[in-house]
């Protein structure tokens, strides 16, 4: 089988389609790759090699007509060189890119969609990508969605469209990667020592993108005055600024992350399961996701999460059970919450015993048992 996967940044590859491809590689298909090589922060991680055949094209990950435009011609372009079996598209910007593009002589092209971008904005961009999802949605073959809340969105929204939840948890994560045990203690007592942590210190977490609608901020924000009332706190941040989208931090908080030892900035890293052995408990007040993989991970690690209700975040972590998810999104709750875990040690184990219990539900190999199932029914080839 010869397969086309089509997504926005090459850092996609890395954080979820690598073990896909690997498998499918090994099981003898040909795999192609659309994407722009730029990665979507300052990320100097992920220097192995890709193993499938990657075409760049550079995809708009905004609203920008022409980019959109110029892109769908390259896809056009490409589509027509590869002749491949099957086309699987990922994100909502490049599936609306590469619906633009499509052709009636197209084979089956099906779009995964990480989280509907409509719901969550509001204003004159709200209804612009409502109908830019609903119009992709619905020349698309088959759309998957990671949640209830988008199928439910999207078949009112798009009634032509079929859509349908991935029968796996989303992406899921690499269970071997993420296991307490596969951390040595030596490795721990390096991390630990390359962040400047003591041994007695209490350790917050935060992964990803540092970006406003992932509550980068409100985490900053919230840790500044916990740290004032538990001065043996650290807050890791792995991940980097978004290139565009902002952080919304203030100037002081700014001013604090260059100067407060408290705060520590590892940048974007590949051994994130290193760091996350070493947290003692992660914060995600995120209002924009599809179902995050970062959560999965740090469940799987045991880690406990303090997040928000709000789509996806709600489905990954269970409430009073592998952590929190508060109703209230303000900074002062995230702080209260922050300081009830930090002084409530037996509540923590408690939690973290129940998301090690848990973690086979987020298994990555489902995800892709899922796609080779998808895969062979649209094209009626073996993949």
């Amino acid at each position: 089988m010869r397969l086309l996967f089509i997504i926005p940044s090459i850092t996609n590859y890395f954080t979820f389609l690598e073990d896909l491809i690997e498998e499918l590689n090994n099981r003898g298909n040909e795999v192609h790759l659309a994407t722009s090589r730029k990665h979507i922060a300052r990320i100097s991680a992920y220097r192995r090699e890709i193993k499938c055949r990657v075409h760049h094209i550079d995809f708009p990950r905004a609203i920008d007509p022409f980019r959109h435009y110029g892109a769908a011609q390259s896809v056009k372009k490409l589509v027509e060189v590869v002749k491949p079996d099957i086309i699987n598209v990922h994100f909502s910007a490049a599936l609306f890119t590469s619906m633009l593009a499509k052709q009636p002589s197209w084979p089956p092209s099906t779009g995964t969609i990480h989280g509907l971008g409509s719901p969550l904005i509001k204003g004159w961009r709200k209804k612009m990508i409502a109908k830019a999802e609903k119009w992709s949605a619905e020349r698309a073959d088959e759309i998957f969605v990671l949640t209830d809340d988008d199928r439910i969105t999207l078949r009112k929204n798009a009634p032509k469209a079929t859509v349908s939840v991935l029968d796996s948890f989303g992406m899921g994560c690499d269970l071997n990667r993420f296991d307490p045990e596969s951390v040595s203690e030596e490795v721990k007592k390096k991390v630990r020592k390359d962040c400047g942590i003591e041994e007695d210190d209490f350790v917050y977490i935060f992964i990803g993108r540092q970006t406003h609608f992932k509550g980068f901020d409100k985490v900053v924000a919230a840790f500044a005055d916990v740290v004032k009332e538990e001065p043996r706190s650290k807050l890791l941040l792995v991940g980097e600024k978004d290139r565009i989208h902002h952080t919304s931090l203030e100037s002081r908080l700014e001013n604090a992350l260059k100067t407060d030892p408290a705060f520590i900035k590892v940048g974007w890293r590949e051994n994130v399961q290193d760091y996350l052995a070493v947290a003692d408990l992660n914060v995600f007040p995120s209002e924009r996701e599809g179902l995050p993989v970062n959560l999965m991970e740090s469940l799987a690690m045991g880690v406990p999460v303090i997040t928000v209700d709000s789509r996806g975040c709600r489905d990954v972590v269970r409430d009073g059970e592998t952590g929190v998810v508060l109703s209230d999104r303000s900074r002062d709750a995230l702080s209260r919450e922050m300081l009830r875990f930090q002084r409530d040690k037996e509540e923590l184990k408690r939690l973290s015993a129940n998301a090690r219990a848990g973690r086979k539900r987020y298994d990555r190999k489902k995800f892709i048992e899922s796609q080779l199932a998808i895969f062979e029914r649209l094209t009626g080839k073996t993949a």
